[in-house]
């Protein structure tokens, strides 16, 4: 079974959004989302991809919508992204939205999160994590951020039946 990785940046309020973007904008953080993903296949919701406005370069894009969209593989469930990502030997990424997370949170086996630093207010929200489920397998410490990577301690199967 492929091991799924979930991205994602957020406050420790667990804001991820304002008004459809990033309620921050830190180059370094960007920097490290590109260089993890580039040459992976990258999965997000309808809204996160009309957000960011194009496809990702260099990166196998999955869009989760029901309505076709130009430049990118569409797929009505996470279940048809997983299986589209299950007959690839690249990593499967999910990169958001927030109704994404939700859906693939009991499901990934890796979460890369980048903790940032400060306060901001926001409209969108990473879901709850029950960090009991979770090993913090390495960290990296950056002027505006921290990236965490968290290995689930326990191997999640597909429970998206």
């Amino acid at each position: 079974m492929k091991e799924l990785y979930l991205i994602a940046a957020m406050t420790k309020d667990r804001v991820i959004g304002s008004d459809g973007k990033m309620p921050w904008h830190i180059p370094q953080d960007l920097k490290m989302f590109r260089k993890i993903t580039t040459g992976n296949i990258v999965v997000m919701g309808r809204k996160t991809y009309e957000s960011i406005g194009k496809p990702l370069p260099e990166r196998e894009n999955i869009v989760l919508s029901h309505t076709p969209v130009e430049g990118v593989t569409v797929c009505g469930s996470i279940l048809e992204a997983v299986r589209i990502g299950e007959l690839s030997d690249k990593k499967l990424f999910f990169i958001g939205g927030a109704e994404v997370y939700g859906q693939v949170i009991n499901i990934v086996s890796h979460m890369l999160i980048s903790w940032i630093n400060g306060s901001h207010k926001g409209d969108s929200y990473f879901p709850e994590i029950d960090f009991s489920e979770w090993h913090e397998a390495d960290k990296a410490y950056y002027d505006d951020f921290t990236m965490v990577h968290y290995t689930r301690r326990q191997s999640s199967s597909y429970s998206l039946i």
